[in-house]
């Protein structure tokens, strides 16, 4: 039986009352399983929308068990008693009465944070049902917990499941109904309201037995939260990444699109087309075609980079990340918050730039907003596996080194921020997660809807650009067909050409294509790519590798789309500061792509000397963080500073 058809059971009762439409609002603390009960309850019959007032990103779907019955997920929070934008518009949907019941996700194996929010939830008079989820995972650590105990203590239903198992959700769904359409009586059960009261109920309701297995959470935590190793651990993990995703598995689905499936269909084309205008076919075959499947053949890159993304979040690991960054980001004035923002930035760029409202304080909101373009999102990782692929004979070692780049302009363009806004960190608290085994259906999902949402954009932007473009290549300001140098798209790139010579464009003998692929690119970054293939017969030929790593280091800083800089205004709060960021972006865009460049070219004709100059600076500097760290020592009152061992004799 598919998971569709076993969803679709539920006994004669409640599916006699599941007529009526009902509002179930998901509810629960961070980490305690919540989104995956979602997706479990929903499937990918979900939609995703903007709370009104804040941007925090919700989604609703009908639910899979009972169609008529609409969950809506909120924001995690631990209390009703808001501290963060995310609990306010949590609290606020709450108490506005929409939702016909509430579904409160208790994690099962910390139950004690938990119900503090149960005992919130249920004095706001709407009914509640809590789902005890990672029931499993309790009873490995053995915690034994009688949910009747509970259940009549706080006056609600307490349903064990596990949402990653998908175990319990029948009975979930049915209680929800049962509930929801059950009349509202007196409240008869004072629900506990304190942490002593609620950690009374819990000594009669819990039994803690031997565990199953023990606890790897801290063993492992103990290896890659260690203060040396973390960093390192992260680039060995992010340079596997790029190793399954661009250079290996990536890279032989890439070229397989590229050369059969690409081809075949162009031929196919001009087959259909035999006969009829040579104008059209070629229109078809290499504008439409040639132009949409140059962005369609990395797809598969895309798919499995976020696929990789999915198992690190989903495992814990990715929360460890934000911990640990957090240390980092207070140098440059922003918090761990800040860096959750960023990681949204590697699907796309626009909802990254809307959560940054999550942050509260205003000067490092507006820096977040600013800095958060430099992720590389979904379309930037199309131009990088292009030029990799292209150019770069499918070095995968060269895609890890575009994110770096992207990581250090983070660095540098927080540092000047730092000095112009003077950006206050708010303080970040987060829980770590325990650490688990990725679901494979949740990973696929993530694949395919990023697979899906490029490729709608394929067949949408990139189809109507790859079209105009091929026109406007082939037809000059009289609309008349002409030579390639003198079309449209030729005077226009020979006119914004110059401002991109000393990035090294043109140091192949195509400079304008590359200037005008870069200005097509403010529409969509996929775009770039569009504008190559219908420009350009071979990239590798066009430009010379220090040239292609130059403009793919720009068109990494510079500003994603329009829709980033639409969302740039609407989050900076005035026109004038969105004018600022996206000047920001542009010129530490030219600054990178120069230094770059110019560099490589004085490390080509001086290599000797330029050797040399490295390696003394490299020196200067460990000279003076050798000195900085021995000033700051030589009050220092630890066993292992010769020093303080002569002062305590």
């Amino acid at each position: 039986m598919n998971r569709t058809s076993k969803y679709n059971y539920i006994n004669k009762e409640a599916s006699a009352r599941d007529t009526q439409h009902i509002t179930v609002a998901l509810v629960g603390n961070p980490n305690s399983g919540k989104t995956t009960l979602f997706n479990a309850l929903t499937g990918d019959d979900q939609k995703v929308g903007n709370w009104a007032g804040v941007t925090v990103e919700r989604k609703y779907g009908a639910c899979l068990l009972a169609p008529s019955v609409e969950i809506v997920d909120t924001p995690g929070v631990y209390s009703l008693n808001p501290f963060t934008p995310e609990e306010e518009v949590t609290r606020r949907f709450v108490m506005s009465k929409k939702a016909d019941v509430i579904l409160n996700v208790a994690d099962s194996t910390c139950l004690e944070r938990t119900l503090y929010l149960t005992s919130q939830l249920l004095q706001t008079g709407i009914p509640v049902v809590v789902a005890l989820n990672m029931c499993d995972e309790a009873e490995a650590k053995g915690i034994v917990t009688e949910e009747n105990i509970l259940a009549k203590r706080f006056g609600c239903a307490f349903v064990p499941v596990s949402a990653l198992k998908g175990e319990g959700l029948e009975r979930l769904v049915s209680t929800l109904i049962e509930t929801a359409n059950r009349p509202i009586g007196p409240q008869r059960v004072q629900a506990p309201a304190s942490y002593s009261q609620i950690e009374l109920v819990l000594k009669q309701a819990q039994r803690r037995l031997p565990p199953k297995r023990a606890d790897l959470t801290e063993k492992i935590d103990a290896v890659l939260l260690n203060k040396w190793l973390a960093f390192p651990i992260f680039a060995l993990v992010m340079t596997a990444v790029f190793w399954i995703s661009v250079g290996s598995l990536g890279k032989w689905l890439t070229s397989l699109i590229e050369e059969k499936l690409t081809p075949l269909l162009q031929f196919a084309v001009k087959s259909l087309l035999e006969g009829q205008s040579i104008h059209l076919a070629e229109l078809v075959s290499e504008g439409v075609i040639g132009g949409v499947m140059s962005v369609v053949s990395f797809v598969p890159q895309i798919m499995l980079l976020f696929g990789c993304i999915a198992v690190l979040e989903a495992s814990g690991y990715m929360a460890r990340i934000a911990f640990v960054t957090d240390c980092l980001l207070n140098k440059l004035g922003l918090s761990g918050r800040s860096f959750v923002c960023m990681l949204l930035g590697f699907g796309c760029s626009v909802p990254a730039v809307l959560s940054t409202r999550t942050v509260k304080s205003g000067a490092e909101r507006e820096t977040t907003a600013t800095l958060v373009p430099f992720v590389p999102c979904s379309a930037k990782l199309a131009v990088i596996a292009c030029f990799v692929s292209e150019v770069f004979n499918g070095n995968w070692l060269v895609a890890v080194s575009f994110y770096f780049v992207c990581f250090f302009a983070i660095i540098c363009g927080g540092l000047l921020l730092k000095l112009i806004k003077k950006p206050t960190p708010a303080v970040f608290a987060m829980e770590l997660p325990p650490y688990r085994a990725p679901q494979a259906g949740y990973v696929l999902r993530q694949m395919w809807q990023r697979g899906k949402a490029f490729l709608i954009k394929a067949g949408t932007v990139i189809f109507v650009s790859s079209l105009v473009l091929w026109l406007c290549t082939h037809l000059d300001f009289r609309l008349r067909w002409a030579d390639t140098e003198q079309s449209i798209l030729a005077h226009l790139g020979k006119l914004i050409a110059p401002i991109f010579v000393p990035l090294g464009f043109d140091d192949g003998g195509h400079g304008w294509q590359f200037a005008l692929a870069t200005l097509s690119g403010a529409v969509a970054k996929e775009t770039v790519i569009a504008t190559l293939g219908v420009l350009l017969d071979d990239v590798a030929n066009a430009i010379s590798p220090l040239g292609a790593y130059s403009f793919v280091v720009f068109n990494l800083l510079t500003v994603p789309c329009v829709a980033t800089v639409s969302a740039d205004f609407a989050e900076l709060g005035s026109w004038k500061k969105g004018v600022l960021s996206a000047l920001f972006q542009i010129l530490t865009a030219y600054a990178f792509s120069l230094a770059i460049y110019q560099t490589g070219r004085l490390a080509t004709k001086y290599t000797t000397a330029f050797v040399c100059v490295a390696c003394i600076a490299l020196l200067a500097v460990a000279f003076a963080f050798a000195l900085r760290h021995i000033w700051r020592r030589r009050h220092c009152a630890c066993e292992h500073c010769v020093g303080c061992q002569n002062k305590k004799t």
